[in-house]
């Protein structure tokens, strides 16, 4: 699962950019409760994916910078 993540990190950083403007847009612009029950959770996920992804990257690139 490690070897999907290290050469897809930028197609997954952008996929999870674009369901989370994706959700947003659906949970702005419909005024349903089913689509806003739908779209609210996705928008909580994807961000806590994003932030997930790039703290990684962070703990990363210290490490690289750390440990020559």
């Amino acid at each position: 699962m490690s070897h999907l993540f290290e050469h897809n990190r930028a197609l997954l950083f952008w996929m999870t950019v674009a369901i989370l403007i994706v959700s947003s847009v659906i949970t702005l612009g419909f005024d349903n409760v089913y689509s806003d029950g739908i779209s609210i959770p996705i928008n909580v996920f994807a961000s806590v994916g994003l932030f997930l992804m790039m703290m990684t990257h962070v703990i990363e690139e210290l490490e690289s910078i750390c440990n020559p």
